[in-house]
């Protein structure tokens, strides 16, 4: 039987705990990385199949509750092309009287107690560039405006755009207290503490069509 030198033995050893310690739990963190995609290859945005979640944060353990927006238009400055053609310089905006939680009584809070009271009847953006799988938005939320990151990536005919957006970055701490207020009891874990985190998920999903050429 065939057996490793020591120094090869310790080196797998080095890189199975190097791996188990670098891994992560937080759903924050996980981007979606860039598919496939040839450069040649050129797409047309499905402008019906358009589709807007977010996904906030409550309890003190961090319980995701996700959303969408059922309303948002989108201008592109190139209607087909490239992937990264099509991103550049895309504008959006997204009413926020659309939201849509799954629970009408709390779509009026998030309306009435957060929305009103952080200015924003209305999110807009525009990207400002796109290349091998990330880029910079301009986000306009309180009537403040500010690049954030994002990522995309080409998932099954569909390019995917998320962003993780802190809210204090847009002076948000009066209205998220103010819907931390309104929704106390909705709010508490297992500790009995009322907690709704400033940062929110934001994941763009843009169906394509290939163009053929």
């Amino acid at each position: 039987m065939k057996t490793f030198p020591k120094s090869i033995s310790l080196l797998l050893i080095l890189i199975l705990l190097w791996s188990c310690n670098n891994s992560t739990n937080n759903p924050s963190a996980v981007w979606p990385t860039q598919g496939e995609a040839s450069d040649n290859e050129e797409y047309v945005v499905d402008d019906l199949g358009i589709s807007v979640v977010w996904t906030a944060y409550k309890f003190t353990d961090r319980v995701g509750v996700s959303g969408t927006f059922e309303d948002c238009t989108f201008n592109k400055e190139n209607a087909s092309g490239s992937v990264e053609s099509i991103l550049n310089k895309l504008k959006l905006t997204i009413p926020t009287e659309c939201v849509d939680s799954g629970n009408a009584i709390r779509d009026f809070k998030l309306r009435t107690y957060f929305f009103e009271m952080f200015n924003t009847a209305a999110i807009t953006g525009t990207i400002l560039n796109a290349k091998k799988g990330e880029g910079a938005i301009k986000l306009k939320m309180n009537n403040i405006s500010l690049n954030t990151p994002y990522t995309y990536s080409l998932q099954n005919d569909t390019i995917v755009i998320f962003t993780h957006l802190d809210l204090k970055r847009w002076k948000g701490e009066e209205a998220i207290t103010m819907f931390d207020k309104e929704c106390a009891e909705h709010l508490k874990g297992t500790d009995r503490v009322s907690k709704l985190w400033p940062d929110v998920d934001v994941t763009i999903k843009l169906p394509v069509d290939r163009t053929g050429h």
